[in-house]
């Protein structure tokens, strides 16, 4: 039988002390006008920062895939066997699905109650741009792992089996979408307040969350579109991205009630299973840099850093371990940092987007805020960057590879990234230099459809699988359309 793993309870029931104030939520998902548009943002936002935490590879496998980490007993994942867990589908519902887990659909429902919960015009504005915001981030979720998705025709109740969109149209109006909010969000004006758990409904915060969103899924079109992604790269910094770490969207867990509290925390620590193990790629790589942030990650087993083999049984007493901090109930969601928009403007600069400043100082800004996020400090980061293997100017391939490395080491934590980074920049290139022991293929370049759209929805399905894949057969091997 598979592993059992941590269950998430409906937000109704697990936001608890997160809500503070706010009036408790009503369970009911058809009828979102009975419930204050304050405590549907706040599920939204926490559901966002739950899926992206997330250990639970039934839904969200992205750190095995990217071999952050591995299993140790149930290897299915870690072979590219992401069916028999059902991630396609339970990754879907969690973004997608109507119900109060559902991070669009609590999203979609504080839109359409915003209007009556909120007299102040320019409060309207701020809730509605920041709610557009997240929706964003969401739906960019959902359209760069599968494609084509149902969008325009979404969310109605006239249309229960709704047509799939094209995903470049789709994410060509996400980023209008995102540049309208960005700049219409205005700090002098109120905002959500005890209902943002991030930012404590700070619109200026948002203003530069939402630019540094645009920044990142503008580079995801580089490749196909570079004039599109330029225009929406200065479109970004213009409006000001995050300029320290003081600027991360983090979301704050709680010690109790437990259900409150990090992810990764419910699954080692309350759950008391074993299940994973960092992998060897990254352990290896770390140590080969003497990366100081080793010690921050992992632990050690009779004195050394160890990784698992991905694809083997590995058993947990043979390996190193999540650090202490880690596996804190009070962790931090990670959901977009400072550290990541560094690498993005050293990317874009080597793209010959007209962004100020140069690939190294981005690079070294990025790698000297993931370090110290985690803990360590600036003169460990100073003393790894020394390193020529390290360098900008001496580190070994060409800018992708430098920077795909780089960030996929700060990325141990946010698997979704990690995964998406891979197949954007190519590095590291897991199947060529460490393929899974019994891979099923190459590292999976999208989900497949879950399989209640094809029982429920097969018009529709059967048109978005010819058209994202060139044929009837839905294959995890597809590159989506940006992915080259």
């Amino acid at each position: 039988m598979k592993k059992l793993l941590i269950i998430f309870l409906p937000a109704t029931l697990v936001l608890g002390s997160c809500t503070k104030n706010l009036t408790s939520l009503n369970t009911n998902p058809k009828s979102p006008s009975s419930v204050p548009s304050g405590s549907l943002f706040l599920n939204g936002e926490k559901n966002l920062s739950d899926a992206l935490t997330s250990t639970n590879i039934d839904e969200a496998p992205f750190r095995i895939l990217a071999q952050s980490w591995t299993e140790n007993t149930y290897v299915t994942e870690a072979r590219y066997n992401l069916t028999s867990g059902n991630s396609p589908q339970n990754w879907w519902n969690t973004l997608y699905a109507t119900g109060t887990s559902s991070v669009l659909n609590n999203l979609i429902g504080a839109a359409k109650v915003f209007p009556t919960d909120v007299t102040d015009p320019g409060t309207l504005r701020n809730d509605q741009d920041i709610n557009d915001i997240l929706e964003v981030y969401a739906w960019s979720l959902l359209v760069n792992t599968y494609g084509n998705v149902p969008y325009s025709k979404a969310f109605t109740d006239s249309i229960p089996f709704p047509p799939y969109d094209d995903a470049k149209t789709i994410y060509y109006d996400l980023l209008n979408r995102l540049d309208t909010a960005v700049n219409g969000l205005n700090p002098a004006n109120g905002s959500l307040g005890a209902a943002d758990q991030i930012y404590q409904g700070d619109p200026g915060q948002w203003k530069k969350f939402g630019a540094s969103l645009e920044l990142k899924l503008a580079l995801v079109v580089a490749d196909v579109d570079p004039a599109t992604a330029s225009k929406y790269v200065q479109k970004a910094v213009t409006a000001g991205v995050f300029a320290s770490n003081n600027d991360n969207a983090l979301l704050a867990y709680e010690a109790s009630p437990t259900t409150n509290a990090n992810p990764v925390y419910q699954a080692f620590v309350i759950s008391g299973r074993h299940d994973f193990s960092p992998a060897n790629l990254i352990i290896d790589t770390m140590l080969s840099w003497n990366d100081p942030r080793l010690p921050l990650y992992f632990t050690q087993l009779n004195g050394q850093y160890l990784g698992g083999v991905p694809g083997a049984g590995n058993g947990y007493v043979k390996f190193s371990q999540l650090s202490a901090q880690w596996l804190a109930a009070t962790y931090p969601g990670d959901i977009l940092d400072y550290a990541e928009t560094q690498f993005l403007l050293a990317e874009a600069v080597e793209r010959g987007f007209p962004v100020s400043g140069t690939a190294e100082s981005y690079y070294d800004n990025a790698i000297t805020a993931a370090i110290t996020f985690w803990g360590g400090s600036a003169s460990a980061a100073a003393d790894y960057l020394a390193q020529p293997a390290v360098a900008y100017t001496t580190a070994q391939g060409t800018w992708r590879q430098k920077i795909g490395f780089q960030q996929w080491i700060a990325f141990a934590n946010r698997g979704w990234d990690a995964w998406t980074s891979i197949r954007r920049l190519g590095y590291p290139n897991i199947d060529v230099i460490n393929p899974p022991i019994g891979a099923q293929g190459n590292l999976p370049r999208r989900f497949t459809y879950p399989g209640d759209e094809e029982s429920a929805n097969p018009i529709n399905w059967a048109q978005a699988v010819q058209a994202v894949n060139g044929s009837a057969a839905d294959a995890q091997s597809t590159n989506l359309w940006w992915n080259n």
